[in-house]
């Protein structure tokens, strides 16, 4: 290059200081990141939340004895389904009678059931 041509050239327009980073640089960057974070967070919310305990079998035996006789055959209907135990034929047909299943029977086919399945 010749140097009549260097000196032709128009100098920069920018001052040097003004593209190097400063404090203010440095705060944009910051606020940015904090709403990358914001946004991240917001979309990771439904992954991170706390799922409700499943209830004990002891527990939703326990509840279902506090509740009256014609609830309690049902509760425990719905536990039982929920497990796995087979309700036997006469004790289903009970359940839809006015009379009701007997709720002794049906607890104690859950408690045989849980017997079974526990090691």
């Amino acid at each position: 290059m010749n140097d009549d041509l260097l000196h032709s050239l128009h100098p920069p327009r920018l001052p040097e200081t003004f593209a190097a980073p400063g404090a203010g640089d440095f705060l944009a960057g910051f606020g940015l990141g904090l709403i990358l974070a914001a946004l991240i967070l917001t979309l990771a919310m439904p992954l991170l939340r706390r799922r409700p305990a499943v209830p004990r079998m002891r527990a939703r035996l326990a509840a279902a004895a506090a509740l009256p006789e014609a609830e309690r055959s049902l509760a425990l209907a719905r536990i039982a389904t929920a497990t796995g135990c087979p309700i036997p034929e006469d004790l289903r047909q009970d359940l839809y009678s006015r009379k009701g299943a007997d709720p002794a029977r049906l607890e104690a086919l859950i408690r045989q059931r849980r017997r079974r399945a526990a090691p």
